[in-house]
C-alpha cells in the first residue's frame, strides 16, 4: 500500500477516540472518562514519530476542547507539552517492558491533563480540587489493551 494512502488509518482512529470520548454518561461518572484520545494520540505518536507529532497533537487537542466546551487551546497545550516528551524519548520509551510503558504513559497523561487544568486556572475557571486525574486509574487497564489493537490496525493496513 502506497505511505499517502495509509494516513487515513491514522485519522480514523483518531476520530474514533474522539467518539468514544463523547459517548454519553451518567453525570456522576463523567469525571471518570477514559483518556481515549490521549492513549490513541501517544500511541501513534510513539509508533510513527516522524509522521505523528506536535501538529497532530495540537489538532487533537483543539477538537476536544471543541468537544468538551472548555477553553480552546487548554488541552491542547497539554497534549502538545507530553508529544514533545514523548518525541525526545520515543526509542526509549519503546524498548519499555509493558509496566514500564503503562508508567510512562500514565506519567504523559497526567502531564496533559495538569497542564490542562493549569490553563484552565489561568483563564479563571474555578478549581475543581484532584478530579481531573480520576481518569488515570483506568490508563493501567487500557493501555495493554489498546496498544495491541493499534499495532494489529497499523500492520494490517501497513501504515508505516
Amino acid at each position: 500500500m502506497n505511505r499517502a494512502h495509509a494516513n487515513w488509518v491514522i485519522y480514523t482512529t483518531l476520530l474514533v477516540a474522539l467518539a468514544l470520548h463523547m459517548l454519553p454518561l451518567p453525570f456522576d461518572w463523567r469525571m471518570f472518562r477514559p483518556p481515549w484520545v490521549e492513549l490513541t494520540l501517544f500511541y501513534w505518536v510513539l509508533a510513527l514519530p516522524h509522521r505523528v507529532g506536535i501538529i497532530s497533537s495540537a489538532l487533537t487537542g483543539l477538537a476536544v476542547d471543541v468537544i468538551d466546551g472548555s477553553p480552546v487551546g487548554a488541552l491542547s497545550l497539554g497534549l502538545v507539552s507530553s508529544t514533545l516528551i514523548v518525541l525526545l524519548n520515543y526509542q526509549r520509551i519503546r524498548q519499555f517492558d509493558v509496566l514500564q510503558q503503562i508508567l510512562a504513559v500514565l506519567m504523559l497523561v497526567a502531564l496533559a491533563r495538569t497542564t490542562e487544568r493549569w490553563a484552565h486556572n489561568l483563564v479563571g475557571l474555578p478549581p475543581t480540587g484532584a478530579e481531573y486525574l480520576l481518569p488515570l486509574f483506568s490508563v493501567p487497564i487500557l493501555w495493554p489493551l489498546l496498544r495491541p489493537v493499534l499495532r494489529g490496525i497499523r500492520r494490517q493496513w501497513e501504515v508505516t
